[in-house]
């Protein structure tokens, strides 16, 4: 019956069970059966009287989607004509099969063995210790399996280890799996390809997959052994059979319990295994002192680079190969009921470690004791990264002590403590001694007691220059103590608060705060919708003239108190520099807020920017305003930007700018901008000869007022920065912008998108823009240029050049090509936006290297995958590229194929979005490969292609990284990263 299997055409199923089969006759049907092609499984089983042979369908009988696309097609013909369809098992089970049998069995099955993919299935025989060792001998000569399957079999302990000597002879295996006591013993090879396919894992895809090239990767080997009793016999055996195993290899334990003993003796074994790369203890009880144990080895075996144990049942050690040079190593122990006990014996094997980057403490039993103790131990452990101390139960005590500890440790570079449902307490070092040290207190419910001690702390750390209190429970009364309470011999100190009442505080009320500093304000920046105050201070405080104080509140208009915080603010903000408010409502206090900063501004002679953004201010507000800003005769930066402003408040502050000659950046952004406020405008303008940055989006200043503006900003000659975008300017308007822009030779950055520029304007902005040597960035979009304007930039782009986006501009694949060609091998760029533009039949391709260009946008460019081969050569020419955007674009499978090959070789890519493409799961599979074979992609966009849900879900189960999910669900670096 066997024999005559393959001429019976049997689509399923052949059942012989219960026919006397016997152990002899066993290799007569191995033999009978090893020519026939169809065979997918035979199951013997002596004992349970079984014989079922199982049958795949013929290729010419195979039903399944239509033909793919002729690419896949000759992924096909590539494959060597002696490899069969799908792979083939063969269950022995049950037999009764003995070290005697071995022999003769292997030699009927070399038949089947040839024709690939095996896998084949002794448990539950009788091979005992001399069947294993003889097995191992005769397996070279059956060829490459995919499984072997030695379960119960009664194999002892030593010769359960010694099938480890199995990785030196059998090239096809990669994986060994153990659990000793259940006796289930499984060698399995790669799995990718094809077997992958069979069991059930990954997509029915063409068994010329794999031809692509993604078998090519180097796949480390893995041993997996667990309900194994670990002691330091076994543990020496079976480091020694490994020693001989080639690399990469991950060693995975499991037990009970491993005692220290056990423990050492396998740390010790560590540097005779050069070819490890992962070390494993998985649910596994390890005793109280394991954490020094494995915190030792940082420093005895330089080549472990991450020490990982949890809770005390899951340790994991990394290793770098021996290609890597020394590097910095990795420390966590959380959950390891570590207590001020433990601390200072912990911290001297720290100290140890020549390069520690990381340290994970967190989730331990610490407290406020266990941390004082850490942070005194703190100055002797070479901690180069970040200390991580959250969980351990710490209260307020802990946070204070840290900020009295901050003297000591001069190596601190930033700290953050959250006290609230987060428990998060993370310290951050420099190599080197910090200058500048910034510290963030979230949550610590700060009690009025805490604020001199706080205030004391401040004092002393001398090289904290930025604090922010978030949540903190300070209340204004608070804030205004401990700002007076802080005092320095020198230096800046920044304070940031964060807490509900600074947004329902008025101004007032929030600059009488500030008023009560010891130092002198040089910056205040107060915002509502963040509820956050923000003060700068300097050290020492400089004391005004009482007389000149005096003089300058004569002339304040102000109630009683009003007049008193005026002269308070004007003592203590003499050196103020800085004043931002955004979101702040001046319309409140019937415009005394408004009128209190006109008196201020009057007195501030040193202030250098002033911001208002997106506030309320009456037209009497503004005339205040307007008043005091026209006194700052200083100022180099004024934001006026986001406001909803009537004309007369408007003009006010346009004719606030006369006079302002120093003024370097000035931002006007969606205020109205009528004629009669523009000509105020362009008057300022056109003594602004130190202007640097002009921001005017959203202006509505239309061709006309482009016009003025133009005559205007022939004087600023230190322009840097223009910004005109969404203004309705036309060709008239850009045509008089075009003749002063050769004249603004230090301009860096043009911003004239959204606004009606037609081809011709373009074309003479082309020319225009040829002649401004350091321009960087040119942003054109959302203008109908067309190809014509393309093209004159092509002619002669800038050599500086950074960033151009010209996305929606009506280009079509000449106009593209052309700009491509001469960015080709440009030094400086890093962002291109081609974005929403006509690529059919353009061939987009970088011969040059581009060694900065960080992002390329091709979003809804009509490109497919004829064009895209020569795209993804260009992207392997760009060293930095860290975003492709790809999405809502004509890509299949191939596009898939073509990216899968070159993603190992970019480095540095962080996203691909091929988001409402034409890619199938089978192309979605072939990125998973891709990145599997190595790559810093941290995510790949794939919405809206034609993949199945259920698909989709197997396929991210595979590779995380792949996204098919509507909004973007991009994951965190994995900690030690």
């Amino acid at each position: 019956m066997a024999e005559a299997a393959s001429q019976l055409h049997i689509a399923r199923k052949l059942d012989l069970s219960d026919n006397g089969l016997s152990l002899a006759g066993v290799h007569c049907v191995l033999r009978a059966v090893s020519a026939c092609w169809t065979l997918a499984e035979l199951h013997i089983s002596l004992r349970h009287k079984t014989v079922v042979f199982m049958f795949a369908q013929e290729p010419e009988e195979q039903e399944g989607p239509q033909e793919r696309a002729a690419f896949l097609d000759s992924l096909m013909l590539q494959m060597p004509s002696e490899l069969p369809l799908s792979s083939r098992r063969m269950r022995l089970t049950h037999c009764g099969l003995q070290a005697k049998h071995l022999e003769q069995l292997c030699k009927a099955l070399g038949g089947s063995c040839h024709l690939g993919h095996l896998h084949l299935d002794f448990s539950g025989n009788a091979l005992g210790d001399e069947g294993a060792t003889r097995l191992a001998q005769l397996l070279p000569g059956l060829g490459a399996l995919q499984s072997l399957n030695l379960s119960e079999n009664g194999l002892s302990l030593d010769a359960v280890l010694g099938l480890a000597r199995c990785f030196s002879t059998l090239q096809w295996l990669f994986h060994l799996d153990i659990s000793f006591e259940s006796q289930h013993i499984l060698l399995r090879g790669d799995k990718t390809g094809r077997d992958i396919r069979a069991t059930g894992s990954s997509p029915d895809f063409p068994a010329g997959a794999e031809f692509l090239g993604f078998r090519r990767r180097c796949i480390p080997r893995s041993l997996r052994l667990s309900e194994c009793p670990l002691e330091p016999p076994s543990l020496t055996h079976l480091c020694a059979t490994l020693k001989e195993c080639p690399g990469p290899l991950e060693l995975q334990l499991s037990c009970e319990f491993l005692s220290d003993q056990s423990l050492e003796t396998l740390l010790d074994c560590l540097p005779r295994l050069p070819q490890l790369s992962l070390l494993q203890l998985n649910q596994t009880g390890l005793s109280p002192k394991s954490p020094f144990l494995l915190a030792n080895t940082l420093s005895l075996c330089p080549r472990v680079k991450k020490v990982d144990l949890r809770s005390l049942h899951h340790a994991t050690l990394h290793f770098r190969s021996n290609e890597e040079q020394e590097g910095v190593c990795c420390g966590r122990f959380t959950g390891c009921s570590l207590s001020q006990e433990h601390v200072e014996s912990l911290c001297r094997l720290l100290s140890k470690c020549k390069d520690l980057s990381q340290v994970d403490l967190s989730a331990n039993l610490l407290g406020d004791s266990g941390l004082r103790c850490l942070l005194e131990c703190l100055p002797q452990v070479p901690i180069s990264g970040s200390l991580d101390l959250s969980h351990n139960s710490v209260s307020q005590e802990s946070a204070l002590y840290l900020v009295e500890t901050l003297p000591s440790c001069p190596r601190v570079r930033e700290a953050s403590v959250n006290l609230g449902s987060e428990q998060s307490f993370r310290i951050h070092f420099s190599k080197e001694d910090q200058a500048g040290k910034t510290l963030r207190l979230s949550e610590c419910s700060f009690r009025p007691e805490h604020v001199s001690r706080l205030a004391t702390g401040l004092s002393q750390s001398l090289q904290l220059t930025e604090l922010t209190l978030t949540q903190c429970c300070l209340d204004q009364e608070q804030l205004a103590i401990l700002l007076s309470l802080v005092g320095r011999p020198a230096g800046l100190f920044s304070l940031r608060v964060q807490e509900p009442w600074a947004d329902r505080a008025g101004i007032l009320s929030l600059l009488e705060v500030c008023a009560q500093a010891s130092g002198s304000v040089t910056e205040i920046s107060i915002s509502k919708t963040q509820q956050q105050l923000c003060v700068q201070l300097e050290f020492p405080r400089q004391e005004e003239n009482p007389e000149a104080v005096a003089l300058r509140l004569a002339h304040c208009d102000l109630g009683t108190h009003h007049s008193l915080l005026v002269g308070q603010l004007m003592e203590t903000c003499a050196r103020l520099q800085q004043l931002s408010l955004s979101q702040v409502n001046l319309c409140e206090d019937n415009d005394d807020s408004s009128l209190l900063l006109q008196n201020l501004l009057l007195s501030l002679s040193e202030l250098k920017t002033f911001r208002l953004t997106s506030s309320c201010v009456s037209t009497e507000g503004l005339a205040h305003l307007a008043s005091g800003l026209g006194h700052c005769h200083h100022l180099e930066e004024l934001d006026l930007s986001n406001n909803q402003f009537d004309e007369e408040g408007t003009k006010a502050l346009m004719r606030a700018l006369e006079g302002k000659w120093m003024l370097k950046r000035l931002d006007l952004g969606h205020l109205l901008l009528n004629s009669s406020a523009l000509t105020l405008l362009t008057h300022g303008l056109s003594h602004m000869t130190r202007l640097q940055s002009l921001r005017l989006k959203r202006n509505s200043i239309g061709d006309v007022g482009c016009c003025h503006l133009s005559e205007a900003l022939r004087a600023a000659t230190s322009l840097e920065e223009l910004d005109l975008s969404h203004n309705q300017i036309g060709d008239a308007g850009v045509q008089h912008l075009a003749t002063i822009l050769p004249g603004l030779p230090e301009l860096r950055k043009i911003d004239l998108s959204v606004n009606s520029i037609s081809p011709a304007g373009g074309m003479q902005l082309a020319e225009s823009l040829i002649l401004c040597r350091h321009l960087e960035e040119l942003m054109l979009g959302c203008n109908a240029l067309g190809d014509p304007t393309a093209l004159g930039l092509a002619r002669e782009l800038p050599q500086h050049l950074r960033v151009l986006h010209l996305p929606f501009s009506h280009l079509g694949p000449g106009g593209a090509l052309s700009l491509t060609q001469a960015l080709d091998g440009s030094p400086h760029l890093e962002e291109i936006s081609l974005a929403e533009n006509n690529l059919a039949g353009g061939v987009l391709r970088f011969c040059k290297e581009l060694p900065l260009l960080r992002q390329i946008d091709l979003v809804s460019c009509k490109i497919d995958n004829q064009t895209i081969k020569l795209l993804t050569s260009s992207f392997t020419r760009c060293p930095a590229l860290e975003v492709i955007l790809l999405s809502w674009n004509l890509l299949g499978d191939e596009a898939a194929a073509e990216l899968a090959q070159v993603l190992p070789q970019m480095g540095r890519l962080k996203r691909v979005d091929l988001e409402k493409n034409q890619i199938t799961a089978f192309g979605a599979w072939l990125l998973a490969e891709g990145l599997a074979q190595g790559s810093s992609i941290q995510v790949i966009r794939l919405w809206n292609n034609p993949i199945p849900c259920d698909m989709a879900q197997r396929l991210k189960s595979q590779e995380p990284r792949l996204d098919f999910a509507f909004f973007d669900n991009q994951s965190q670096a994995p900690w030690g990263t």
